[in-house]
């Protein structure tokens, strides 16, 4: 089997530049972070899970009109420098201001694994001081806990299909079962047994080898990345499928070292992933939490499908425009509405009734319109090499979906600080 030797690390760089473009198009832009820490980015084969910090005064018109700007920078960065498809895979996802960052409102158990890497220093070192003083919390205990429930269970071959990977297509494989559906379960375990958020992947690896059962596999792991998967005989079916088991059943014996560890659910070793998410799924949140959760994504959501229109003949999009259409209506619509409508009524609402209510109420009847329009088009069935086209239009139609989301929002903050 022939491997492509690692490539060299154009993270740094690749960081700088795109920070550095994206910041002299939006001057608000204060700080990018990315998840886990940088020893987690494998070249060739990690994208780059961006995000960014703004100043405190960012209007809604200025979210529409950065996201379309950094969508450009994107799509400038991506058709200069075609090494860099996999690392541009998307816009960052979440995209706070500095005092998002630093509230106890729209705190989010994800914060805690982002490392900032430029920008102001200031804003960095109130939003990392906050972080480390915030203690351990229920809702840092049921982020994991569903985390682990997502992964919890065998690999589903064919569910991380490789995207823009190149020449390092082949380790793929490893790559996706070892660090994209096995590391993320590990992690939220021991974040939940150590009570702290795990930051980084590969730490969190060399954690678990000291808290949960089967450290031979973490060693696996660990010696497969180093090697940056280059073991032939990994690769072989069989091999593979005993793998797939081995991490299968170190992902059990993990769940059952829960037990005592967790306040929210009872933990019993005999769960299966179903029963897991049943549990789980029975634990009452307060609605404003999953509002928030959901709702930050949408703020350069615009400028991502309009990066995925564009036609690079090195960046594939079709399977990330189907995979994010597939999902935006109940992201960004259904739940939050639902959502909101407990929170602020205490009912719950089907999507289509609750922006009735919110129709000149708190909402403008062109907005409530505006997102109607965008149900219908994002629900429309796309067509064999349709996906650039589905993309484009439903980027001309999400304004509304962002004016939405941002009144919504603001209007939960303000009836909560009564």
């Amino acid at each position: 089997m022939r491997f492509e030797p690692k490539p060299a690390n154009d993270f740094p760089l690749f960081i700088e530049t795109y920070f550095e473009r994206c910041r002299a198009e939006c001057p608000k832009l204060l700080a990018i972070t990315g998840k886990w820490t940088f020893e987690d980015l494998i070249p060739g084969l990690s994208d780059f899970d961006s995000r960014f910090i703004f100043d405190d005064d960012v209007t809604v018109e200025e979210w529409a009109r950065m996201s379309s700007a950094v969508g450009l920078v994107h799509t400038g960065l991506a058709k200069e420098s075609p090494r860099w498809a996999r690392i541009l895979e998307h816009l960052p996802g979440l995209n706070l201001t500095r005092a998002e960052m630093t509230d106890p409102r729209t705190y989010y158990p994800e914060f805690q694994q982002w490392t900032c890497y430029r920008g102001d220093r200031k804003t960095m070192d109130a939003v990392e001081g906050y972080l480390a003083r915030k203690p351990w919390g229920r809702r840092d205990e049921d982020f994991h806990l569903r985390k682990f429930a997502t992964y919890f269970g065998p690999y589903l071959r064919g569910i991380d299909p490789p995207i823009n990977i190149g020449r390092w297509e082949s380790k793929y494989p490893l790559h996706s079962r070892f660090m994209h559906y096995f590391t993320p379960p590990v992690q939220s375990a021991l974040s939940i047994v150590r009570r702290k958020g795990a930051r980084g992947k590969l730490a969190a690896l060399r954690g678990a080898r000291e808290v949960f059962p089967h450290p031979e596999v973490i060693d696996m792991v660990l010696e497969a990345v180093d090697r940056h998967y280059e073991i032939p005989e990994y690769y072989k079916d069989s091999r593979l499928a005993e793998i797939e088991r081995l991490l299968e059943t170190y992902l059990k014996d993990a769940y059952a070292c829960l037990a005592g560890h967790v306040s929210l659910i009872e933990i019993d070793p005999a769960d299966t992933p179903v029963k897991l998410k049943s549990r789980i799924s029975a634990v009452a949140v307060d609605p404003r939490e999953r509002f928030f959760e959901g709702s930050k994504f949408s703020r350069f959501m615009k400028g991502r499908l309009r990066f995925y229109a564009e036609n690079i003949l090195w960046f594939d999009s079709a399977w990330l425009i189907r995979n994010e259409l597939g999902r935006i209506v109940n992201n960004l619509y259904d739940q939050p509405l639902r959502t909101f409508a407990m929170a602020r009524f205490g009912e719950n609402l089907p999507p289509g009734r609750a922006l009735e209510r919110l129709n000149r109420d708190t909402l403008p009847p062109d907005v409530c319109s505006g997102v109607e329009e965008f149900v219908r088009r994002a629900r429309l069935p796309i067509a064999a090499g349709g996906e650039k086209t589905a993309a484009r239009q439903v980027a001309e139609v999400f304004d509304p979906v962002l004016i939405m989301l941002e009144v919504l929002g603001a209007e939960l903050i303000r009836t909560e600080s009564r």
